[in-house]
């Protein structure tokens, strides 16, 4: 992808993303310098890290968009209602009908990259359904900020709701243990995963049946609704024993 192609954060974007961070760190007692001195670190940090590359794919939104149709509607799906895989004018039919704006060549490289989609006997088949965007060398740099700008939106708008707020009260949850052995972290972290989908496709399922169904949203300004989940994987702690347990 070239320059002009590439998805640029400006200084209201990245006020926003560090507002809830900034906020949080000012009321743990952080002063103002030290917040500063701790910013100037991090970035110097993040210039000497060397970890997966990252590439920039463009808005993420037209490719789960181009999943979604592919998963929904029926000239996409075979007898059991399953994504069924597509000739290569079926894909530029499916691209046409989901993101227009995106060219089905770079649609296609870029689901593949990434997994989503495998060549086999002359055709592309849907393997995930949702978009997935990292591999074990890459990682696309649009989702992924889309990601942390949500996370920091939800955690800003909490911070900011007052009693007169008209908005739905949105939320944060986790669950979380301590002490679990590898062999327990790589049966959860499966579990999880295979649970996740379903949750998933059952909320998207019910995002695509109100989102057809309701005719009074539409147009650019059609607010993004939605819900994103991350695994947490620490690095070892020590664990300090309760009062009740201590000796």
């Amino acid at each position: 992808m070239n320059r002009s192609q590439r998805t640029k954060i400006g200084g209201r974007s990245a006020e926003a993303l560090l507002y809830p961070i900034a906020a949080f760190l000012l009321a743990g007692g952080l002063t103002k310098t030290s917040a500063q001195r701790s910013f100037a670190a991090a970035l110097s940090r993040a210039q000497e890290t060397n970890g997966r590359r990252i590439e920039h794919i463009g808005h993420p939104a037209s490719y789960a968009d181009l999943i979604s149709v592919w998963t929904h509607d029926a000239r996409f799906l075979d007898h059991r209602g399953q994504p069924r895989p597509l000739l290569a004018n079926e894909f530029r039919t499916l691209v046409r009908a989901a993101a227009p704006r995106l060219d089905w060549k770079i649609a296609l490289s870029v689901l593949k990259r990434y997994g989503n989609v495998r060549s086999t006997k002359g055709r592309y088949a849907l393997i995930r359904p949702f978009f997935f965007t990292s591999s074990r060398s890459s990682m696309a740099f649009e989702p992924m900020a889309y990601f942390l700008s949500d996370a920091s939106s939800t955690l800003g708008r909490i911070l900011n709701r007052t009693k007169s707020t008209s908005a739905p009260e949105l939320f944060w949850r986790k669950v979380e243990t301590t002490g679990l052995s590898k062999r327990a972290v790589v049966a959860f972290t499966k579990f999880v995963a295979d649970r996740s989908l379903e949750f998933l496709e059952e909320l998207d399922d019910w995002l695509e049946t109100h989102r057809s169904s309701d005719r009074k949203v539409r147009g650019h300004r059609a607010r993004r609704v939605g819900i994103g989940l991350f695994s947490i994987y620490s690095k070892p702690e020590v664990i300090v024993p309760t009062r009740s347990t201590a000796l």
